[in-house]
């Protein structure tokens, strides 16, 4: 297993390489596949070869993540995806809305079934699903919101790891009663 510090920082600067790329080569890394890559990718690996360069195809997910998540348009007009606040697990749930779920109901975006399945795959299939919930948040997620890429990159590294569990359950359900609570407190404001 690498160094915790090693991965943060392939993560963090693999989100910042992605934030200048061209659209072109941004749609190539949102739709690598797991054997070839893509000549983006390639360049992560020869910058980061003790992480991105040993676990290739890990890395070939975890960067197609970050790219599917990556803001789309100009490269000038992208803002900075990583936010070490915003916790994978809170933004499972909040879709990237930190308003979320404003007068509405609290309704995830990724669903706690699906969360929960997530947490108990491993391997490709993890990979897939957490494809899949990223998909959903690149269309929920509010402008100039990040997420923690760090955590995207552990989920798919070390699925295995309590820290793992805790890195999406946590934040989420943390989230998901703020919301209730926010929710519940606005209606008895509302009735009195």
């Amino acid at each position: 297993m690498a160094n915790p510090e090693d991965v943060g920082s392939a993560a963090v600067a693999a989100a910042r390489m992605l934030q200048g790329l061209d659209p072109g080569q941004l749609a190539q890394l949102r739709r690598m596949d797991g054997g070839t890559g893509a000549a983006g990718f390639w360049r992560l690996a020869a910058q980061h070869p003790e992480t991105v360069g040993r676990e290739q195809e890990l890395w070939m997910a975890i960067i197609q993540i970050v790219a599917i998540l990556t803001p789309k348009g100009d490269p000038a007009s992208r803002w900075e995806l990583h936010d070490p606040r915003r916790r994978l697990g809170a933004v499972l749930c909040d879709g990237g809305d930190p308003g979320w779920p404003g007068t509405a109901s609290p309704r995830p975006i990724v669903s706690e079934p699906r969360l929960g399945r997530l947490i108990a795959s491993r391997g490709k299939q993890r990979a897939v699903l957490l494809t899949r919930a990223a998909r959903a948040i690149a269309r929920t997620r509010l402008a100039r919101t990040g997420i923690n890429v760090v955590d995207i990159a552990w989920t798919l590294l070390d699925p295995d790891s309590r820290y793992s569990t805790q890195r999406l359950a946590e934040p989420y359900y943390r989230r998901l009663d703020r919301a209730g609570r926010e929710r519940q407190n606005n209606q008895e404001g509302v009735k009195e």
